[in-house]
């Protein structure tokens, strides 16, 4: 009896214990942050998508030593760079510190070293591997300035000197670091320095041309140079090419993929078999850096289509959709060395395997950190094999188990959105993409949704507006023979009524108007305050009410007292400004009269955005010329009407009126930044008054 209570007692016990440690699923905390960018480049964390579950190093890796009493000799990793997995899922790493290509089965234990220790064979420091689909391994022999292909058992077969070639080009450095090869067997080697691409050779060695480059850009200070330098001073100059691919991939379908690095866009590309890049020219780094550009230093396609890329600056592992699309970032750089799992202090190189597994080389720490996808990573790109396949309906479940996962997920949203498009439910469609912030997508739902309203209340539309119209009309009309009948009248307006309507005047005949307000007194400055208070309420009218499709900041991210400062600051800087500068250049304006006329120049802001934001609601993006149109018509209009009061109210002409406005705006600039200089600087006397503040406390009491 006892022994059965006690036996009771433990089952409950441990099936608590089960529970609270969340089960035979529940997994250790990865040593690093996981996170995704939202539509406004803004880091939103998200589950882990890969966890790490080994660390190669090679302390199984045993060699013949004649000089060992056993006649043998570990010798591990050292410095490792490039990496590919085979059809059967072994690991081919270029073990750089050691001169040779080391082979591990799909366990990661030791099976092979290739490289002989004298003649052909012979490597010096390799560091790219890739292996063919029958199983030829091709090495990137950097120190030896060549590309060697071996059998599937190590013995030499080939080498792949520099091309001799006059195209190629005598000065043209060729030490490859990468390589790979396509099905008809032509290899494309990336080299040290490579800025006219990839060199593709022939089976035989044949050069057959530079394949895949990057452009130069364009850099306004080097036209600049070119136009005023001699060419003994363009000489001397630093020559602008453009940057040269580190690493390569290719996947099923025979398209090459390079990572490029020291550019901050079009990192990644993928280029069809006419050299064509395929994928978006965008940022593919962590657009969360503050500080340098991702430097990818390896990358991999999988069966799937996923591109995969490592950045050795932040030890971060990025993986993208077939169309280019992030999917996550995962990983950590350490700050110093650190011998940990997961945790990247110098990334060399990266392989992913068929069914999934990264693998992810480390120079610094001369190890190799074996990363396995988890649920949700095979829940997302499920999701994406689906729809990419055409299988809308049955990536929707997916994409659900996602959100269960991840709610705060957008790709998950997008692939919502997607799915429901391309069902032709235009609603759900705009629902999602407007969670997912996605203004493409949205305004293409919002179009066809449009066009069927459209389609279906067209006339009751155009019957309706009509109506109002003739409605309108005939009133004004008898409005106007009434009135001609009426002894005219003389109503007192209120003073600040009748300032307000100066406004129209302003519109209508600015000279006038800013004469008027000089000489004659019109306007004042509770109205001029009411003014500049109603065009901050447009701006927050535009920035939380416009169509999401024009919208140019997020709406949950927004600061009111920030956007009265960004608002307020500038148009009271200029005041002062140009009453400091017309005070020397012998203005005739008052302060107030520059405060009353610049409140008033903002009415063509205030009397075409807040339309503007209800016009919005029934544009798409095709319609984009016709927002823009008018938004920039209101500053427009704006800065001529500062322009006229600047002259007008100061009896300025033309000539003295434009420096005038120049000197002005330097003026503010100024301001501004001495202003920011002293709040810097007060800020940090705060601080140290703060901080000094604490320590006496702490030594005294």
């Amino acid at each position: 009896m006892r022994i059965g209570r006690c036996h009771g007692v433990y089952t409950v016990f441990m099936l608590i214990a089960l529970a609270l440690s969340g089960g035979p699923a529940a997994r250790a905390a990865v040593p690093y942050p996981s996170f995704s960018f939202d539509a406004w480049n803004e880091r939103v964390p998200c589950p882990a998508p890969y966890e790490p579950v080994n660390l190669v190093d090679g302390y199984d890796i045993r060699q013949e030593d004649k000089y060992s009493l056993s006649g043998w000799a570990v010798v591990p990793l050292n410095q490792p760079a490039g990496l590919d997995f085979d059809s059967r899922g072994h690991l081919y790493v270029a073990d750089a510190g050691n001169s040779r290509i080391v082979e591990f089965d799909r366990d990661f234990r030791f099976v092979q070293s290739i490289g002989g220790s004298s003649g052909k064979s012979r490597l010096n420091r390799p560091q790219g591997v890739f292996v063919s689909d029958d199983g030829l391994i091709y090495v990137a022999d950097t120190g030896n300035r060549r590309v060697v292909k071996f059998a599937a058992d190590g013995t030499f077969l080939q080498e792949y000197m520099r091309p001799q070639s006059s195209v190629f080009g005598d000065s043209y450095r060729f030490a490859p670091v990468s390589v790979v090869v396509d099905r008809r067997g032509n290899l494309y080697v990336v080299t040290e320095g490579g800025y006219r691409g990839l060199v593709c050779l022939a089976q035989d060695g044949t050069f057959l041309g530079f394949f895949g480059g990057n452009q130069s850009g364009f850099d306004l200070m080097w036209v600049i140079k070119r136009l005023f330098f001699t060419d003994e001073q363009l000489r001397q100059e630093a020559r602008r090419l453009p940057g040269s691919p580190v690493c390569a991939a290719i996947d099923k379908n025979g398209l090459i993929y390079t990572a490029t690095t020291g550019v901050n866009h079009g990192q990644i590309k993928r280029f069809s078999l006419g050299g064509i890049n395929t994928i978006p020219d965008i940022d593919y780094g962590d657009r969360g850096m503050r500080v340098g550009t991702s430097r990818f230093t390896g990358i991999d396609v999988d069966a799937q289509g996923f591109i995969t890329a490592v950045d050795s600056n932040s030890g971060q592992v990025f993986q993208y959709t077939p169309r280019g699309d992030l999917l996550y970032v995962f990983g950590w750089k350490g700050i110093a060395y650190v011998d940990r799992m997961g945790v990247l202090n110098q990334a060399s190189g990266l392989a992913v395997r068929d069914d999934g597994i990264i693998a992810v080389a480390d120079s610094r720490a001369s190890n190799i950190h074996i990363f396995q996808p988890t649920e949700f990573a095979r829940a997302v790109q499920t999701a994406v094999s689906l729809y990419e396949d055409g299988l809308y309906q049955e990536s929707r479940r997916h994409w659900e188990q996602v959100l269960r996962m991840d709610a705060n997920y957008d790709l998950a949203h997008k692939g919502l959105a997607r799915a429901a498009y391309q069902e032709g439910d235009w609603q759900e469609a705009m629902n999602e993409f407007r969670l997912a912030a996605d203004r493409h997508g949205y305004s293409e739902s919002f179009w066809w949704a449009r066009r069927e309203w459209l389609l279906e209340y067209a006339d009751t539309v155009l019957i309706t507006a009509v109506a109002v119209w003739l409605c309108g009309y005939v009133g004004f009309r008898l409005w106007r023979k009434a009135s001609g009948r009426t002894k005219r009248r003389d109503y007192k307006v209120h003073r600040y009524v009748r300032d307000l309507m100066h406004a129209v005047r302003v519109l209508t005949r600015p000279a006038d108007a800013f004469y008027e307000i000089r000489w004659e007194g019109k306007g004042s400055v509770p109205v001029a305050i009411a003014l500049v208070g109603a065009a901050f309420a447009t701006r927050l009218l535009e920035l939380y009410k416009t169509n999401l499709i024009f919208l140019t900041v997020d709406v949950e991210r927004i600061n009111v007292a920030q956007q009265a400062m960004v608002f307020v600051l500038p148009f009271a800087l200029w005041v002062l400004a140009n009453h400091l500068v017309s005070s020397l250049k012998s203005g005739e304006g008052r302060f107030r009269d520059i405060l009353i006329g610049s409140a008033y120049a903002l009415v063509p802001y205030i009397i075409v955005h807040a339309p503007l934001v209800l016009i919005s609601q029934g544009l798409t993006m095709y319609e984009q010329t016709v927002y823009s149109f008018l938004a920039q018509t209101s500053w427009i209009w704006t800065a001529l009407l500062l322009f006229v009061m600047v002259q007008t109210i100061h009896n300025y002409d033309l000539l003295e009126a434009i420096p005038n406005c120049i000197y002005s705006l330097a003026v503010m600039v100024t301001i501004g930044a001495i202003g920011a200089l002293v709040l810097g600087l007060t800020q940090n006397l705060v601080e140290f008054i703060d901080a000094l503040y604490q320590e006496v406390l702490y030594r005294v009491f």
